[in-house]
């Protein structure tokens, strides 16, 4: 009876830190992947995982059983992505390993959703959950903190959502005191709208620093640069997106300006209706310079941008009908229901069609990776 000790690393912290290809299988490689991850990142729990994989299978060798030790990785897009990588790493370590059971090693619940897939294929006897131990101190529960604060998953988990209702709360309360503004100027208004831009100010903040917008934001003035020097075909494109963006907003005050009443809501809806397809034709104009660029580099379709332009045509709809609907039965303005019902009938079957599309091309590719690693590997064992 054979026994596989199988270590997960579902966010692929392996490849992504330490630009290493998996599966590992053996306990060599399994020792060669955690020196190369401990070099690049000392405090990855992932390096407890494959270690503790290696001592079981140790263990069980000394008892004279029958054993090999593999590691499979995921992907950085932890979901769909990450686990059609797992299953494909999967087979082909079942295939070469040919093991009767498995041991499931893992540093937490979230590889250990991987359970049901490796149950599927062959018997699981035991699951074992690797913890880090830390030291139960001020000091060391602080730098726990930062460095998890450091931690992309982490950051984009916590700080976005905090980010996201600042933001919200300031917009929301900046608003009333903006059109208040318009009607009637005063410096009083300025000065009470302190609260709104700071909660607005605080959550972009936290908003751009979990996902690296101001490392982002150098990089991609660079790569403007560099685009414009070269005369890339993404930069009409681009400048045809900011004047969409900017006469989105424009079209948004003027038609809140024109409203029949002073109610606040109904300035707020035709804001957001004046604004909406000017910003959806700028995404629009956005993601189809960067489909055209692509296709003239490359010569290949890359079928994601069509499924970025048919999201946003989708998010349009609803959010239209979404607006149209609230203006209806607050009795701002009339319309045909059955016009609404076509509003977001559209918007959805554009979101279910797009969805269709992305899944389709994902599983596809997915596949086609699959066969080509099952070649490679084919071709080194026959070498």
């Amino acid at each position: 009876m054979k026994v596989l000790i199988l270590s997960v690393d579902r966010d692929d912290d392996f490849g992504a830190k330490a630009g290493l290809n998996s599966p590992f299988i053996g306990r060599q490689e399994n020792l060669d992947a955690a020196v190369g991850l401990g070099l690049k990142d000392p405090e990855d729990s992932d390096i407890n995982t494959i270690l503790a994989a290696i001592s079981i299978y140790e263990e069980m060798v000394k008892k004279g059983m029958d054993a090999e030790v593999a590691t499979i990785c995921g992907d950085t897009k932890v979901g769909y992505e990450s686990d059609v990588a797992l299953a494909t790493q999967l087979e082909n370590v079942l295939e070469m390993v040919k093991p009767d059971r498995v041991v499931l090693v893992s540093d937490g619940a979230e590889d250990e959703y991987i359970f049901p897939m490796v149950a599927s294929r062959v018997k699981v006897d035991s699951v074992k959950r690797v913890f880090v131990k830390q030291a139960p101190t001020v000091e060391g529960t602080y730098y726990i903190m930062v460095k998890m604060l450091k931690d992309d998953k982490v950051r984009k988990r916590l700080l976005f959502p905090i980010g996201l209702v600042f933001a919200i709360l300031g917009v929301f309360s900046l608003l009333p005191k903006i059109f208040e503004y318009m009607e009637a100027p005063s410096f009083d208004i300025i000065a009470s709208m302190g609260f709104g831009f700071l909660g607005i100010a605080l959550g972009l903040y936290l908003i751009f620093y979990a996902y690296h917008v101001g490392e982002r934001t150098v990089s991609g003035l660079s790569r403007t640069t560099k685009a414009i020097k070269s005369g890339s075909q993404m930069i009409p494109f681009a400048v045809l997106a900011l004047i969409f963006l900017i006469a989105g907003v424009a079209a948004g005050l003027n038609a809140a300006d024109s409203a029949t009443t002073d109610e606040l809501t109904m300035k707020v809806l035709l804001f957001m209706g004046g604004t909406l397809w000017l910003w959806m034709f700028a995404a629009f104009s956005y993601a189809t310079g960067k489909f055209v660029n692509l296709f003239l580099d490359d010569g290949k379709i890359h079928w994601t941008y069509i499924v970025t332009i048919l999201s946003v045509f989708a998010i349009g709809f609803i959010i239209q009908g979404a607006i149209d609907a609230t203006m209806f039965f607050l009795g701002y303005q009339s319309y045909d229901e059955l016009f609404l019902g076509l509003e977001i009938l559209a918007g959805f079957l554009l979101a279910g069609f797009s969805g269709l599309l992305n899944s389709s091309l994902r599983s596809q590719v997915s596949h086609s990776e699959g066969k080509k690693e099952a070649v490679t590997e084919g071709k080194e064992s026959a070498d």
